[in-house]
């Protein structure tokens, strides 16, 4: 997709023209394009980006500690993170290839952003180790590491501003938008693993509903784990006739995946439940 078609379509979803095929979505006079990180684009990357500021359940988070003068995670765990997983239902759609689940992210998507004021720019969406979040770039547009431009010059045109530049009143009018127009569009089941220093936690939409499933730790088993590599990645069927896959996943976690049901388990677990099945 070259820019012109790029800030086309964004363009007209910030006119409430949306295009869900092509990830562009607008709600009161803002617009939304979404892209996978892989979508393998010049302009799309997370390189160079940082956190701004929270969203969903995580909204002002930090004011709201403030206010209780509190510093109790309890607080910030009890606020329904379930939501969140909604918004991801509804990227899943815009962005069908959106892989979910890792080390501390469960998912991370690219988009450009216009606004009513007509301020464009480039910013991340993504669940990370501090929930739902949305990062951006710094003016420079200068990768630390390297020296090197973030984005081809052509790109760096038509960005006149950032999530850093906001101020609290523009971050809600930002953040409603971007939510009431997530919310028009239909979400899809998905799911992840969501790797965290206290073990692991299953996440996602099923039927359209969002749940969370704290998963633990799994152990790792050299010798079995050897073992179940001829199954990894294959089309299995069971002796019900059921198509199955075998996952694995980060951190010694072992899938069957039934599609509408997912097992989990460390790799002797998963040999054993193996066994029944075939």
């Amino acid at each position: 997709m070259n820019i012109n078609e790029f800030l086309f379509l964004v363009s007209e979803a910030s006119n409430g023209k949306d295009n869900f095929v092509k990830g562009a979505i607008g709600f009161n006079g803002y617009g939304f394009v979404f892209k996978s990180l892989d979508s393998h684009l010049s302009y799309v990357t997370y390189l160079g980006s940082s956190g701004a500021f929270g969203t969903g359940a995580y909204r002002d988070i930090t004011k709201k500690f403030k206010k209780f003068q509190v510093l109790d995670p309890e607080i910030l765990f009890n606020y329904d993170e379930k939501y969140d997983l909604l918004l991801a239902g509804s990227l899943k759609t815009l962005v069908p290839e959106l892989q979910f689940g890792g080390y501390e992210i469960l998912f991370d998507v690219w988009m450009f952003v216009k606004t009513p004021n007509g301020e464009q720019f480039p910013a991340r969406f993504y669940y990370g180790s501090f929930g739902t979040q949305i990062a951006g770039w710094q003016p420079d547009y200068i990768d630390d590491d390297t020296g090197e431009k973030l984005f081809p010059e052509k790109f760096e045109t038509i960005i006149n501003s950032s999530p850093f530049s906001m101020d609290d009143n523009q971050k809600n009018l930002f953040l409603d938008a971007l939510e009431f127009a997530l919310k028009k569009v239909p979400i899809s089941d998905f799911w992840g693993v969501f790797n965290h220093d206290l073990g692991n936690r299953f996440m996602g939409v099923k039927h359209g509903r969002p749940f969370i499933k704290e998963l633990g730790d799994f152990k790792r088993d050299t010798k079995a784990k050897k073992k179940i590599k001829r199954f990894i990645g294959k089309d299995l069927i069971t002796k019900d006739g059921l198509n199955v896959n075998v996952l694995h996943l980060p951190r010694n976690i072992y899938v069957i995946d039934f599609k509408f049901d997912q097992w989990f388990g460390e790799a002797k677990k998963i040999l054993e439940y193996l066994k029944c099945l075939l």
